[in-house]
């Protein structure tokens, strides 16, 4: 008798479509490949269909949830954030992120609005933004390192800086850093500086 195979769940897929995007941050895949796995990762219905996909990325598709957890934090230092995943679904969230730490953000028609402006000189944060018919918000400070590493797929990603006519600050010396990562797919994660 044939053991029945269980349908996996769109929490799986995003997981899945993380470890591609960190995958692809990092080096190991180009972005062609990254788009035809991530075109399969959303159309998989089952474990066996998803484990191709990432099966030279990491140790197998029943373990992506650890591997997508454990390759956010890029730098030693950077802590999760207490409260974890920021799961937004038809509605509008405000947060600000402590120092030092990561943020997961999921934002599925709805808006999450981070506020990054108070951050200390010298600090790190990691925000991985992740966008389905929602919207994420970033506010930095002028003058705050910002490293973009995020995809689109036929949504939007956008910096915007107020009041200085299109031209951007310098980045201050010891100025905090701001790693974004995620994808958006018909949403869209805008950074807004100042």
């Amino acid at each position: 008798m044939a053991e029945l195979e269980l349908r996996i769940s769109d929490l799986d897929r995003d997981r899945a479509a993380a470890v591609l995007h960190k995958a692809v941050a990092d080096g190991r895949l180009d972005w062609t490949e990254h788009s035809e796995r991530l075109a399969a990762v959303y159309a998989a219905r089952t474990e066996a269909e998803l484990a191709p996909m990432l099966r030279d990325l990491q140790p197998g598709p029943r373990q992506v949830t650890a591997f997508a957890q454990n390759t956010a934090v890029q730098a030693p230092m950077l802590q999760p954030a207490p409260d974890g995943l920021l799961q937004v679904t038809f509605s509008k969230v405000r947060r600000t992120v402590q120092p030092n730490t990561s943020q997961h953000v999921q934002a599925t028609l709805g808006a999450a609005v981070l506020d990054l402006r108070g951050l200390p000189q010298g600090c790190t944060v990691e925000v991985l933004a992740d966008s389905l018919l929602g919207k994420i918000e970033v506010y930095v400070s002028p003058g705050t390192q910002l490293i973009d590493s995020g995809t689109a797929w036929l949504g939007k990603r956008s910096t915007v800086e107020r009041g200085r006519g299109g031209r951007r600050a310098p980045v201050r010396p010891g100025a905090p850093i701001v790693r974004l990562g995620g994808h958006s797919v018909l949403g869209h994660v805008r950074v807004t500086i100042g």
